[in-house]
């Protein structure tokens, strides 16, 4: 016979497992920007897939809808996360358009998301209805569901990504012209911390004007915590030339160097100080240093593709 307690403990214990369709995490969908290349001439913004309203009737009003040349949708999330399933639901009519579809994840934004792993294959979803894809806590930022085939219409009505944000370090938020930044209290190498930032935020930092310097060194002024001599910021020279530019995309239309001649400047990394008269100086790559980072999403400008050895 067996013992009750012994059978109570295994109740509680089944009880307390997560729920395998992702609730025992938040949906963290709702809190990103959704996109698609087109939409259809009758509606179907990429917006109706994260508005926590699953119709699976389109005349509802909350299903999305490509035309014929867009068949992609990509979630970019506020931050990084550790992604345990992602849930789709499918409109009553045609939910064969989703078939074969795959869902990626990760935090390139190279080729549109398309070269991140993959979670799942979408082999078919019933009409109007839900299924959720395990994808064992995969990290990412960019969530990407492509259909496997040319002049296809991606089509659904809601798509909810459970898990939990991946913590970054300590750091001081501030706002520079409008844009959200971080002076982050870790120190890395320069190639690190652009990973970092773009990771966790958007990309190192960039400042593109005057206004933007002052208020730059206003920020390290009030830091938080102490500060080295130096930070990085998102500045790199091409290694053929003399050529600085900023990692973010911007135009470099403003510069303050601590030298009158970028010429002579050899490291080809580029922070700035963080006492006066806070001059921007090329300092050794391999320099571990705070850094500041741009939290927001810059779509006006293409971010400059960085590659390491040391990075799958």
């Amino acid at each position: 016979m067996m013992n009750p307690f012994h059978f109570k403990g295994l109740v509680l214990l089944l009880w307390l497992l997560p729920d395998f369709t992702g609730s025992y995490f938040s949906n963290v969908a709702p809190r990103g920007i959704a996109s698609q290349v087109s939409t259809h001439v009758h509606g179907g913004n990429a917006s109706r897939a994260i508005d926590g309203n699953s119709n699976p009737d389109f005349l509802a009003g909350s299903c999305t809808h490509t035309a014929i040349t867009g068949e992609n949708l990509k979630l970019l999330l506020p931050a990084l996360y550790k992604i345990t399933s992602v849930s789709i639901t499918t409109r009553i009519r045609n939910p064969e358009r989703l078939n074969n579809a795959e869902i990626f994840i990760g935090n390139s934004t190279e080729n549109n998301g398309i070269n991140n792993p993959s979670c799942a294959v979408i082999t078919s979803i019933p009409s109007g209805a839900t299924q959720t894809f395990q994808c064992g806590a995969m990290i990412g930022r960019l969530v990407r569901i492509s259909l496997n085939r040319p002049n296809g219409i991606l089509t659904l009505c809601e798509v909810e990504v459970y898990g939990e944000p991946v913590p970054p370090s300590p750091s001081f938020s501030a706002v520079v012209s409008g844009r959200g930044i971080v002076v982050v209290e870790k120190k890395l190498c320069w190639s690190d911390a652009l990973f970092y930032c773009r990771d966790f935020y958007w990309d190192l930092l960039s400042i593109r004007s005057k206004e933007e310097q002052k208020e730059v060194e206003e920020v390290l002024r009030t830091a938080s915590f102490p500060l080295n001599q130096h930070v990085w910021m998102g500045l790199r020279r091409s290694l053929m030339d003399s050529i600085w530019f900023w990692m973010s995309g911007a135009s470099v239309n403003y510069s303050y160097w601590k030298t009158h001649s970028p010429l002579q400047i050899s490291s080809p990394c580029g922070g700035v100080d963080t006492r006066d008269p806070f001059h921007w100086t090329d300092l050794p790559c391999g320099d571990h240093l705070y850094f500041i980072c741009l939290t927001d999403v810059q779509e006006e400008v293409k971010r400059v593709s960085f590659y390491s050895s040391t990075r799958p």
